[in-house]
């Protein structure tokens, strides 16, 4: 990394922290005084805010290929995601809205774990069959109440566009809830962009040199909840179609 790549790391870390800290703390002041900022209506319009300002700071230019957000009222979503970096959760926060299921470790970040405590991400710790329980009680508890809930059914971030088998253990969440429905997304980066084999720091900081960090994303159309491994399968299937889509987007653009 060159001197100007760790200026704009530094200049970018300083911006996103100081983006992410300013709206967490105004919107834990301002919830005080007004109950509906902290609803999950209010808490998304937060989301939003804090998303539409942290693409900029970070230098990510994120394209919506195809769908978009259903706006079915009555309806929550299990919106379902290839992953490939920390950032496919900002995507799809800021697509679709909604709570996301998160690796442990990431309440321990700095700024990032305030931030994805104020957005009551639940936390999971898959090596413990007690927090992995508990984080599906919660999902259920979030779907039930109206709200989506993201997750990365794959476990852990993969290089390329080739989307890997579905861990099953998230669906069950969804199970038997009547207004419930599945949200596939399919995302897609540049090669170079994944999370994989490095720690958080040194991925953070490679991304935050780079001049700008492109990102494309398909919505699909919302599905039944799958309910055998072969609806898994499927399932994985339309989020590799929808990945193709987005790679095909960013192939076009090269």
């Amino acid at each position: 990394m060159g001197p100007l790549g760790r200026l704009r790391a530094a200049t970018r870390a300083v911006g996103f922290a100081t983006w992410t800290s300013g709206v967490v703390y105004s919107h834990r002041v301002l919830a005080r005084f007004d109950d509906e900022l902290a609803t999950p209506l209010g808490k998304r319009q937060f989301i939003a805010t804090w998303s539409r300002g942290a693409f900029p700071l970070l230098g990510v230019e994120l394209s919506l290929v195809g769908g978009e957000a259903p706006r079915e009222l009555g309806k929550s979503y299990l919106v379902v995601a290839n992953h490939r970096a920390p950032l496919d959760i900002l995507v799809c926060v800021h697509l679709v809205g909604g709570v996301v299921l998160s690796h442990h470790g990431v309440a321990k970040i700095p700024v990032i774990g305030e931030a994805a405590r104020a957005t009551d991400t639940i936390f999971v710790d898959r090596a413990d069959s007690r927090s992995g329980a508990q984080a599906i009680r919660q999902m259920r508890r979030r779907l039930a109440d109206g709200q989506n809930v993201i997750v990365f059914p794959e476990g852990t971030t993969f290089p390329g566009d080739e989307v890997r088998p579905f861990k099953p253990g998230a669906f069950s969440a969804a199970k038997g809830l009547p207004n419930v429905r599945v949200l596939p997304v399919g995302i897609a980066y540049e090669p170079g962009a994944e999370f994989v084999g490095e720690s958080f720091g040194e991925h953070a900081s490679r991304m935050a040199a780079r001049p700008r960090t492109p990102v494309w994303a398909t919505i699909g159309e919302p599905l039944d909840v799958p309910k055998r491994p072969a609806d898994h399968e499927s399932l994985r299937e339309i989020v590799q179609s929808l990945a193709h889509t987005s790679a095909a987007a960013r192939d076009r653009r090269r």
